[in-house]
């Protein structure tokens, strides 16, 4: 499905009349807004999406901003040293690093064998190159592309698209609260059921393929409290 053809579902549901050249409740922005936030999350929650690409290694440096270096970078899922049959690097937590030597983070015997990531950003290579001219090759979980123009299509794949129409639905009648919102959270959970169904499958894949890194395993998540807190009219304030 394209963007224009999302938003024209998002808006037939909600009884909008998508005909019309501003909608009176839900203009075309407002539902694009929604309809990527949703694929984001459900990119994040599954991990869909992948790509490798090469990581240049400065000389004598240990720490790296992931996303000056790949703009759309998630998490690492598997790293290597880059040519013919190269090594692989394996991940490592920070403490780890320190129990192995406090002074990890001046080594400078690279070629790096281990790799440490936190958060969507930070990323730490031990022990590093004393020159340039080595380089990783890393597979990594890619970020969702923002969907602008009317032809766009969404990078999950094509059965999971009705999905970003169920996280929309009540993405917009949150503004509204009440029953209309409160009835919307049918459609959201059915949206998790998509990200985890795909996420097992992804899971799965990335068992198989030996990478370091798996989708937040929604099976085990109790989402039941989550709906029931979302329902919930929140408390007003006591003057």
């Amino acid at each position: 499905m394209t963007l224009l053809q999302l938003q024209t579902a998002v808006q037939v549901r909600l009884n909008e009349d998508p005909s019309r050249v501003t909608p009176t409740y839900y203009p075309a922005a407002n539902v694009t807004v929604a309809l990527n936030e949703g694929q984001a999350l459900f990119v994040l929650l599954s991990l869909c999406q992948e790509t490798t690409a090469t990581m240049p290694l400065a000389a004598n440096t240990a720490f790296y901003h992931m996303l000056t270096v790949f703009a759309d970078y998630l998490v690492p899922l598997r790293v290597r040293i880059s040519g013919t049959g190269g090594a692989k690097v394996s991940p490592a937590r920070l403490q780890d690093l320190d129990a192995l030597d406090l002074g990890w983070q001046s080594d400078n015997s690279g070629p790096p064998a281990n790799y440490a990531a936190l958060g969507f950003d930070f990323f730490a290579v031990h022990p590093q190159p004393s020159a340039a001219g080595t380089s990783l090759d890393v597979t990594y979980a890619q970020a969702a592309p923002a969907l602008v123009l009317a032809t766009d299509v969404p990078v999950i794949p094509a059965e999971y698209h009705p999905a970003l129409v169920d996280y929309a639905i009540p993405w917009l009648r949150a503004a509204e609260g009440g029953k209309e919102f409160q009835a919307s959270l049918s459609y959201f959970d059915r949206y998790l059921d998509a990200a985890q169904k795909m996420g097992e499958y992804i899971r799965a894949r990335n068992i198989a393929q030996g990478y370091d890194r798996l989708p937040f395993e929604l099976k085990s998540f109790d989402r039941s409290e989550l709906i029931a807190k979302m329902a919930k009219p929140a408390d007003k304030a006591v003057a």
